[in-house]
């Protein structure tokens, strides 16, 4: 394979991936590794995004023109990135706005980063997840520019958005997206609700499931069961400080009165 043509197969790649494209080739010492790299980089065939992590340069594009696809950055910036939070719902479909801000799921302790205008804000696995070697549960492939990458499946943002609306966007976000998701694995929500074993986030989860009505809603024992996981003393959601909170007592939560009411909904004028 032409260097041209693993950059028009590897639009974001890493060094890592570049070195062993190279050594298919025939094996590469570490010093050859890098002039290569260096030299592409002057030639402009390819752009340094991070240390390790670069982009290839389309024809007729330089390094100050040529623009990346965040999405591929994120995913591909480390091994284990898993696309999640609000930059998952935007992949899905089914955000309501869209942010600058990509979220992604990793064990490595890297500090966040900004390219071209865009953060890139890495979150380390759940605690539980790592001590149940659950990491990929609920964790799909997806095709994007002829690149596999990996992103939480609709049934794990769900709870995950719901967990962490700081990273999704705030509660109206969280709420106006979610209730954009049609087909919602309801045993799958459940199923990585225990695993992440929170009686907090059960609650949470629990209460926003029993807003999807009609041939939306939840199986009763779905909510059976999550009741039966809830916190024993309430919980508030939200900032305490700064908000009016009401008790859910089914739930054992206190939920600002923005999100019960939905007040940032509009109201529906007649014209």
């Amino acid at each position: 394979m032409s260097i041209s043509k693993f950059l028009y197969t590897h639009p974001i790649f890493r060094l890592d991936e570049f070195e062993a494209w190279k050594n298919k080739q025939g094996p590469i010492k570490e010093s050859s590794l890098h002039s290569s790299v260096k030299y592409c980089v002057e030639t402009q065939k390819i752009k340094r995004l991070r240390r390790e992590l670069f982009g290839a340069i389309p024809p007729n594009e330089t390094s100050e023109t040529a623009q990346f696809d965040p999405y591929l950055i994120a995913a591909k910036v480390v091994k284990d990135s898993v696309l999640a939070y609000h930059t998952a719902l935007e992949l899905h479909g089914v955000s309501y706005s869209s942010f600058g801000q990509f979220t992604f799921l990793t064990n490595s302790k890297i500090k966040p980063f900004e390219i071209d205008a865009n953060w890139f804000q890495p979150v380390l696995m759940p605690k539980a997840l790592k001590e149940k070697k659950s990491d990929g549960l609920y964790v799909r492939e997806v095709n994007r520019q002829g690149l596999t990458i990996k992103i939480t499946n609709i049934a794990r943002t769900y709870v995950d958005v719901i967990d962490r609306p700081d990273l999704s966007g705030g509660w109206e976000e969280v709420s106006r997206s979610i209730n954009n998701i049609a087909v919602l694995n309801h045993e799958e929500v459940l199923e990585y609700c225990k695993i992440r074993d929170n009686s907090t986030l059960n609650a949470k989860v629990g209460y926003f499931l029993e807003q999807r009505k009609g041939a939306f809603a939840p199986a009763k024992e779905i909510i059976h069961e999550l009741l039966e996981l809830t916190p024993k003393s309430a919980q508030y959601i939200g900032n305490k400080g700064k908000e009016q909170h009401k008790l859910i007592k089914k739930w054992n939560l206190m939920v600002p009165v923005s999100v019960i009411n939905q007040s940032w909904v509009e109201p529906d004028y007649d014209v």
